[in-house]
């Protein structure tokens, strides 16, 4: 019996405990009704609260408006509580640059994000099926996926589950039969202009002719083998990240796998969805082992070898410069540095203690190109770069290094060397500096 299939994979994989509060995504297609009417007759039984979620994509006229309504009607019939939002998910892909598709799916988990936090709903149900896990495993594999898109879709994802993921498209269609079910469809389903479609509706139903006519289930079974391998190279990677961190000698001794699952760990701290070729680029990095050498990476982050280490950062363009002028007995907030600086006249000197000119002008900042000063304890003047090399700065530290200036000449780098022109001898200013929020540093 097709319900107590679900109810038993239900109870395998542990998706649902009594009482929980469970909000359904329904669209009105036959795997949302079919869902939506399993966890309704295991409601009971298990203490379920449900609720259900429509989100109208505004794409496709009098069609959405027909789906908003049935999946409303089809709420009441069975007394569940009904959410509606409407989103102009056209506009919106072009604003963010997204596809239409990836931005519609992207407001309608806010929206089930939003509904939890407000109703203090414990999980989200989706209706992805046995046959959306193998199409969506023979697209990942087309397309060159990882070894984490050929273990297809999840059972659970954080707060997501998929109570009928263990249900053929067959066997849904069975339930909506036998229960006398009604649901709408979406006629962009039958549009064979995206990738899905095509799989759905050419490959997989000549693949089930002419090769194997039990291929979804191979498909599946396989994705959940290469799951359990994949658990235990995730394992073995965790681990070696753990000893390694961003060391590039100790990570460049590691299998080429467990590299890559620490690379995707370190990218994904930063940046999502991050491609394959950014990792094998990043790879290359660590293999030369090459201080100073880098590469770009999407949303303006950059990877970088220095002095031994792999860093994962801003990069230098996204950084922005920084200046803030100083006045006397009155304090300034530094944002980037995290701290507050005040300049007080002083006749006793002490280590942030400087002789400028009566009336010069202060300011704190970052490092500009061609800056250069007056170490002291060294003879001549030295380039910033240079001194920053020298003392194995990392890159990414250098923009953020505060520079106090005395009319524009670089006085002191702070908590590294000062300049031997501002040497305090006799009457000046001494800086007092604290953290933001009150303590002294």
């Amino acid at each position: 019996m097709i319900l107590d299939k679900a109810l038993d994979f239900i109870k395998k994989n542990e998706l649902i405990k009594y009482g929980d509060k469970i909000l359904v995504g329904l669209s009105g297609g036959a795997d949302s009704v079919c869902l939506t009417h399993i966890l309704h007759t295991l409601g009971e039984r298990m203490g379920l609260t449900l609720y259900t979620a429509h989100l109208n994509h505004g794409i496709r006229g009098a069609e959405a408006e027909r789906d908003e309504m049935f999946a409303e009607e089809f709420s009441r019939q069975l007394g569940i509580e009904y959410f509606v939002k409407h989103a102009d998910v056209k506009s919106c892909a072009r604003l963010t640059g997204e596809s239409e598709e990836l931005c519609g799916r992207r407001l309608r988990y806010e929206f089930f994000d939003e509904l939890c936090e407000k109703h203090g709903i414990d999980k989200i149900a989706t209706a992805h099926n046995k046959n959306d896990n193998a199409e969506t495993i023979l697209m990942n594999f087309i397309r060159g996926s990882s070894l984490a898109g050929l273990c297809g879709i999840p059972v659970r994802r954080d707060n997501i589950i998929r109570p009928v993921l263990c249900l053929t498209r067959d066997e849904i269609t069975e339930y909506i039969d036998k229960n006398n079910l009604k649901y709408v469809t979406d006629s962009t389903n039958l549009e064979e202009v995206y990738t899905r479609n095509k799989i759905r509706r050419r490959l997989m139903p000549e693949i089930e002719s002419d090769f194997n006519p039990n291929f979804i289930s191979a498909v599946v079974r396989n994705s959940e083998n290469l799951q359990k391998d994949r658990e235990l190279l995730d394992a073995l990677a965790n681990e070696a990240y753990e000893k390694c961190g961003n060391d590039i000698e100790l990570l460049g001794k590691q299998h080429i796998s467990v590299r890559r699952r620490i690379i995707y760990k370190m990218l994904g701290e930063c940046i999502a969805d991050m491609s394959s070729v950014y990792v094998d680029a990043v790879d290359s990095l660590i293999m030369s082992g090459k201080t100073g050498s880098r590469i770009a990476l999407p949303r303006g982050f950059e990877a970088a070898v220095s002095y031994g280490r792999l860093l994962i950062r801003k990069s230098e363009a996204e950084q922005g410069d920084f200046e803030y002028k100083l006045t006397v007995d009155a304090e300034t907030e530094i944002k980037e540095l995290g701290i507050c600086v005040k300049p007080v006249r002083t006749d006793s000197g002490g280590p942030l203690a400087f002789s400028v000119p009566e009336g010069a002008e202060l300011a704190i900042r970052n490092r500009r190109e061609g800056d250069y000063f007056f170490p002291e304890g060294m003879n001549g003047r030295k380039k910033l770069k240079k001194f920053f090399i020298d003392e194995k700065t990392e890159r990414e530290k250098r923009s953020k290094t505060g520079i106090f200036t005395v009319d524009g000449e670089i006085a002191y780098i702070m908590g590294m060397r000062r300049d031997r022109r501002f040497k305090f001898c006799g009457g000046g200013i001494r800086l007092e500096i604290t953290e933001i929020g009150g303590a002294a540093k």
